[in-house]
């Protein structure tokens, strides 16, 4: 299976499509992987040649043990400029969903020659005062209940018709992502969703953004609500939004067709 040996470990990697389309980085979430985006991959390959990566611990990645700086935004960011630099690619679409899409925010803003449009989906650029306290609690219910142990809330990350029909199908997924993740670099990537993200956030550097830019999320998203999303558009020069009907934190799952559809018109217009 294809690993890149970058910034001292090896990155998992996937690249599916025709070898002339132009590239496509999907970035995945917290405890996530590059393959939460195959049910998307015969849409997608049509016009663009997707890469598939698995953030540093994540997936089939190397787990660098968690300690001081190991995983941060601008690291994982690092990763994903050092991928391309290894495949020889000059610039690509980037897309970040959740924790992804902090570091695809991140990418772009350290990284602005490699980018050819961002797509933000189900994210944040900071943090309110008030809900800091609320990541602390859910860190340390993660700490004492383990990933296994922890509750499946239906509600906040999913949208109400697609949780009422589906409750196997998320109890399923919360147990595998479970099993798969480590329980400390979890940990560390939720401070990078939380505390790290009110004490540095990426609100302010928004305006340096210059490539075309989407924003989306779905209607119902009670991880990353779309208030946030509408003061991302209204930093960002040029952005556009879309907030997709009946869908929660994971429009890719929940609604793929509207999904995928807002996302190919964008990149098509932008190409």
């Amino acid at each position: 299976m294809p690993h890149a040996s970058v910034n001292g470990i090896n990155i998992f990697y996937e690249i599916i499509g025709e070898d002339d389309n132009p590239i496509l980085v999907m970035t995945h979430g917290l405890g996530g992987h590059g393959r939460a985006y195959e049910n998307l991959i015969p849409e997608f390959t049509k016009g663009y040649r997707l890469l598939l990566w698995d953030m540093r611990g994540h997936g089939q990645s190397d787990r660098p043990k968690a300690g001081a700086g190991v995983y941060t935004r601008s690291q994982h960011a690092s990763d994903l400029a050092g991928l391309l630099d290894s495949l020889s690619i000059q610039k690509a679409h980037i897309h970040g969903h959740s924790l992804g899409g902090l570091v695809a925010q991140q990418f772009v803003i350290s990284y602005p020659e490699k980018t050819a449009s961002l797509i933000i989906q189900d994210s944040s650029a900071e943090i309110k005062k008030e809900y800091v306290d609320g990541w602390g609690d859910r860190i340390q219910n993660v700490i004492d209940m383990g990933l296994e142990g922890m509750p499946v809330d239906y509600t906040r990350g999913w949208g109400k018709k697609f949780s009422d029909a589906n409750k196997e199908y998320i109890d399923a997924r919360h147990i595998e992502s479970a099993k798969r993740n480590d329980l400390f670099v979890y940990v560390e990537d939720m401070r990078i969703s939380g505390t790290d993200l009110y004490e540095n956030p990426l609100a302010p550097q928004l305006q340096e953004i210059k490539c075309p830019v989407l924003i989306i999320c779905g209607e119902e998203d009670g991880t990353t609500p779309p208030g946030g999303h509408v003061r991302m558009h209204r930093s960002i020069d040029h952005s556009e939004l879309v907030i997709i009907p009946l869908a929660g934190h994971f429009p890719n799952i929940e609604t793929p067709e509207e999904y995928s559809t807002a996302i190919l018109a964008f990149l098509d217009k932008v190409n």
